[in-house]
């Protein structure tokens, strides 16, 4: 009997920790971030996987391995706030070609993103065109404040900056 309880306990225990390695990966927590290369490290997904080192080497090494080369431990670009002057100009590049015929947009947003205060810049794109370099002027008249400046391909929100005038 004693035998019986004794490998119930260690498989509950082994399910108990499978359960908070699926959750506090940041493979799992983050997967919009697949694919990123580099950038500031987000310390809350690095700490919970330091933390499986105390249950051991592998497991540890396993979940850092695994946020690294996925580029899930890796924070939004588009997650810095940005301080501008009223009169700014932006510029930037779009380098990869379009992989289908798109509306592209660059357009300045209240905080929130539901409300849009200006559209700066809307292009159509054909499969396989190019942007290339962007230049854009914050429009004249801005009030001071926090607004959103949000890259938008077919309507949807492709990266957003935080910025303050």
């Amino acid at each position: 009997m004693r035998r019986f309880l004794k490998s119930r306990t260690i498989a509950m225990v082994v399910l108990v920790a499978l359960m908070l390695a699926s959750v506090q990966c940041g493979y799992i927590l983050h997967s919009e971030r697949r694919g990123t290369k580099g950038g500031d490290i987000d310390l809350p997904i690095l700490i919970m996987d330091c933390c499986w080192f105390f249950v051991g080497v592998i497991p540890g090494a396993l979940a850092l391995i695994i946020d690294f080369t996925s580029g899930c431990i890796y924070e939004p670009s588009g997650s810095k706030k940005v301080s501008l002057r009223p009169d700014s100009r932006l510029s930037f590049r779009l380098n990869d070609p379009a992989p289908a015929d798109a509306t592209v947009a660059v357009t300045l947003e209240d905080p929130t993103g539901l409300q849009v205060k200006a559209t700066l810049m809307e292009k159509n794109v054909a499969q396989g065109e190019r942007i290339g370099k962007v230049n854009l002027a914050l429009p004249a008249g801005l009030q001071p404040g926090a607004y959103k400046l949000a890259l938008k391909v077919n309507g949807e929100t492709s990266v957003s900056w935080d910025i303050s005038l």
